[in-house]
């Protein structure tokens, strides 16, 4: 028997909360005119995932001669797995913002922090002015060979933007 893993997850559920968290957080970064991390996390049940919570991890925004970027540094990233454990939950997804396009560029690709095969990682653009259920967001997940872009049909059915009377525990009926 093999413990459940998030390459198993078939369906991110996002309670509203959480995706209004993740897109106010990006906002205010964006208004200083940094990129942010925003980390999900949440419980797994067999195929599901229920993000149950939206992390903010200190973080340090740089403006470098060819682009902008964001960094957490060690000390932190310590903090997030301690914060995982004590709580129980496991993180299932990093969300960014880009100040243009949303794509994965190569330091997305080297330096993540959702590094669990399965895992999501959502770039928003405009610094989320649409937020993370507008238009533009690109969808990746860690596969055993890196990064896949998840077409907009896949990230439909993958991620399941909950409304504000929805419950991420109780997923809801099957269409």
């Amino acid at each position: 028997m093999r413990i459940s893993d998030l390459e198993d997850v078939r369906t991110f559920l996002v309670p509203a909360g959480v995706a209004d968290t993740t897109d106010a957080a990006l906002r205010r970064a964006g208004a200083r005119g940094h990129e942010a991390f925003v980390l999900w996390t949440g419980t797994m049940d067999a195929d599901t995932f229920a993000v149950q919570h939206a992390y903010l991890p200190t973080q340090t925004g740089h403006h470098l001669p060819d682009g902008i970027c964001v960094t957490v540094d060690g000390d932190e990233l310590h903090q997030l797995n301690r914060w995982l454990y004590e709580n129980g939950q496991r993180l299932g997804a990093q969300v960014h913002s880009h100040p243009a396009r949303a794509y994965h560029s190569d330091t997305d690709d080297a330096f993540p922090i959702a590094t669990q095969r399965g895992a999501l990682s959502l770039v928003v653009p405009h610094f989320a002015a649409d937020g993370i259920r507008g238009r533009g967001v690109a969808t990746y997940r860690l596969t055993s060979s890196g990064w896949s872009r998840q077409s907009w049909l896949r990230t439909r059915n993958l991620v399941r933007h909950l409304e504000p009377t929805q419950d991420a525990s109780t997923p809801p009926e099957k269409e």
